[in-house]
């Protein structure tokens, strides 16, 4: 007690730095370990939920277009990734009007909340790769400048 009384003001300083560790150990234990929630935070609160059967649908109309031999479809957060490998016959400016099938069979909800990326691949053409991609304010798809083997030196 004769301590406490000789050295107040170290033993107040020393219970307000004692205070202040606690709260800077509780803050960085907070910081590392998260509560439970959603790893993007409440970037998808308001989604609107993509239906297997419009993805699907999307699919067939694509593949119903003899353009293509494969199509694959991803999501990633606010992002849909449509992977579309096309026959070697077809030209590019028929195969970037495939944006538009998937723009008018998904619904304004839809594009107006998720970004829409196309990959078109083609391994014996020249004139792939190419990316579509169609932001959510967009009216439609912007494209890659497509630069071959034959532009780069």
């Amino acid at each position: 007690m004769k301590f406490m009384k000789k050295n107040k003001t170290i033993v107040i300083v020393g219970i307000i730095c004692l205070v202040l560790f606690i709260l800077m150990a509780f803050a960085v234990y907070r910081m590392f370990y998260p509560s439970s929630g959603s790893v993007y935070g409440d970037r998808l609160d308001n989604a609107p939920e993509i239906d297997n059967a419009v993805i699907e649908q999307i699919k067939s109309k694509i593949i119903d277009s003899n353009l293509v031999e494969e199509v694959k479809y991803e999501t990633n957060v606010a992002v849909m990734k449509f992977f579309i490998s096309v026959k070697d016959s077809t030209k590019l400016a028929d195969a970037q009007k495939l944006g538009d099938i998937i723009l008018d069979t998904l619904s304004t909800k839809v594009t107006s909340f998720y970004d829409i990326e196309i990959y078109l691949t083609n391994e014996n053409n020249k004139q792939y790769p190419s990316i579509g991609y169609h932001s959510k304010s967009a009216s439609s798809f912007s494209w890659t400048n497509n630069v071959g083997e034959e532009d780069e030196e």
